[in-house]
């Protein structure tokens, strides 16, 4: 099987042309010959400079419990509950925007929210539960514009939708029908007549299956989970934006591939696991902490002009583990956790696990202005990456680090109950 996935992916390399990159060959992420090692990233070597925004306090604006924030066109975005909250790049509250409910301008189910670059437009993709598929479209003010009805494809389960252009919409699918397998996105042009339908990549057969667990409660009074049944599925692949290409990772597959402009599809990455690639048959008791084998967190990647940040379960092979707290109803609660992230040069190939900077704490040690690890969640079409934090947590830093600059002076004035503080990083 391996000899046959390399030859497909020789096939599809040189049948492509006009690819949107600058190299023809297919680019090796070499995970294999870095597991063990590992080493603390600057963020100064990824980033040009990073400033930090304090985002206005008041009772339209405030931030809620696991929010994310982007940044484009000169503005910051906060999404939490998937309500918009948006500010000017100063931190200037401006408007909130909930598109939630049933109404003709409305989104039952919030699959995706997209920050239109050329315009500022605001795109909510919207699912219902009768399977209804719609765009609601808000200017950069939050107006309504207009919506637009997808198809609806039956005995698959839609899933988000990526713009790439004004006339290219991509959209993935969750098959659930293994007569339906073979076909796992479409391209729509803006009346969403189908481009292009892109093929499902190459995966092993325990990935096409979902194991179903229930609790079951023993007479000694405690629980163990059991499994309580099998179906088919094939999760769809996670789409990110770069530039005018679209990057597709799939669960299960070690080759991330790319569609352009032009619509031509072709493999840009591989990632190479070596021995550390899962080759077991069975994956009813896979665990995210433990296994002897290594695989990637789809639902990450961060691409800039220079470099990929991705995230790894690295399992029995992560060589600095780190640890979080949950405090509870008066309960506390320490979880151990095994994943690692990890810097691609894409000039250089060269592949770096990431220390930890500080002690159970991820990201690039930010020796800019001396802030705290700085991870990003988000980054804009001109390569602007985001990371939220909490007032506590800066209160927290500043009083314990000679922090510098702009954050300096927000950490004089801030009250734990202030709204959180963003950082955005310009990536090189």
């Amino acid at each position: 099987m391996r000899v046959f996935y390399f030859f497909l992916i020789c096939i599809l390399t040189a049948g492509c042309s006009s690819r949107g990159e600058s190299a023809g060959d297919l680019n090796t992420i070499d995970l294999a010959s870095n597991v063990g090692k590992g080493k603390i990233v600057d963020l100064s070597d990824v980033a040009h400079d990073i400033r930090y925004v304090k985002l206005e306090t008041n009772d339209s604006s405030l931030i809620g419990s696991f929010p994310k924030a982007y940044y484009e066109n000169g503005r910051i975005y906060v999404v939490c509950s998937k309500v918009i909250i948006a500010f000017d790049e100063n931190g200037k509250f401006l408007f909130k925007l909930d598109s939630r409910g049933r109404g003709p301008k409305e989104s039952v189910n919030i699959s995706n929210i997209l920050f239109l670059p050329e315009s500022g437009d605001i795109l909510i993709h919207s699912r219902g539960n009768e399977r209804t598929n719609k765009l609601l479209f808000f200017d950069k003010n939050g107006k309504y514009l207009k919506t637009k009805d997808m198809p609806v494809k039956f005995n698959m389960s839609s899933e988000m939708v990526l713009r790439l252009n004004s006339n290219l919409y991509v959209y993935p699918f969750h098959l659930l029908k293994q007569d339906s397998a073979t076909i796992i996105a479409s391209v729509y042009d803006s009346t969403f007549n189908v481009l292009k339908n892109i093929s499902t990549p190459y995966l092993p057969e325990n990935e096409k299956i979902t194991h179903m667990q229930m609790a079951k409660r023993e007479s000694d009074g405690s629980v163990t989970m059991i499994n309580a049944g099998s179906y088919f599925s094939i999760q769809p692949p996670n789409m990110y934006i770069f530039k005018d290409n679209v990057r597709f990772l799939t669960k299960g597959n070690d080759t991330i591939f790319s569609l352009d402009s032009k619509l031509n599809y072709y493999p840009a990455f591989w990632i190479n696991y070596g021995k550390y690639k899962n080759q077991s048959p069975d994956n009813i008791n896979i665990s995210t902490e433990k296994g002897k084998y290594i695989t990637q967190k789809n639902n990450y990647f961060i691409e800039s002009e220079e470099n990929i940040i991705l995230q790894f379960y690295l399992r029995d092979y992560c060589h600095e583990p780190y640890e979080i707290t949950f405090t509870n109803l008066n309960r506390i609660r320490v979880n151990r956790y095994t994943d690692c992230y990890a810097l691609y040069n894409k000039k250089t190939g060269a592949f770096t696990l990431m220390n930890q900077p500080v002690k159970n704490m991820l990201g690039f040690r930010e020796d800019i202005k001396n802030g705290p690890p700085f991870l990003p969640v988000s980054i804009s079409s001109d390569f602007q990456a985001c990371a939220l934090f909490t007032a506590s947590q800066i209160i927290e830093y500043a009083q314990a680090n000679d922090v510098k600059g702009e954050l300096k002076e927000i950490a004089k004035d801030l009250k734990d109950t202030d709204n959180p503080i963003v950082a955005i990083a310009k990536m090189r």
